[in-house]
């Protein structure tokens, strides 16, 4: 019997391992090798982009997000920020 259980619990954490999307997560831009995997809310891998201002160069951010995320900063591209979102693993390279 707990060999049963065992093969249920083993396969139900093999299972949300597999389904959860996997991004590159770079909070200060620059050179993106590092990855993240998403909790289970998150449904979109993203990369924001961030305008400068001024003398100021422009930045960008890659992480985890969901949908709604990108709709509300893209919505706000005219103050200088737009993201940019997909839904498979390191899409966001």
């Amino acid at each position: 019997m707990r060999k049963i259980i065992f093969c249920v619990l083993a396969v139900m954490l093999w299972s949300q391992a597999v389904d959860a999307l996997e991004c590159y997560n770079c909070p200060n831009g620059g050179r993106c090798f590092t990855t993240a995997t998403c909790s289970e809310l998150q449904d979109q891998c993203m990369t924001i982009f961030f305008k400068g201002i001024g003398f100021q160069p422009p930045k960008y951010a890659k992480r985890c997000g969901r949908q709604y995320e990108c709709d509300i900063l893209n919505s706000a591209a005219s103050a200088g920020v737009q993201a940019t979102c997909c839904d498979y693993d390191r899409c966001n390279r």
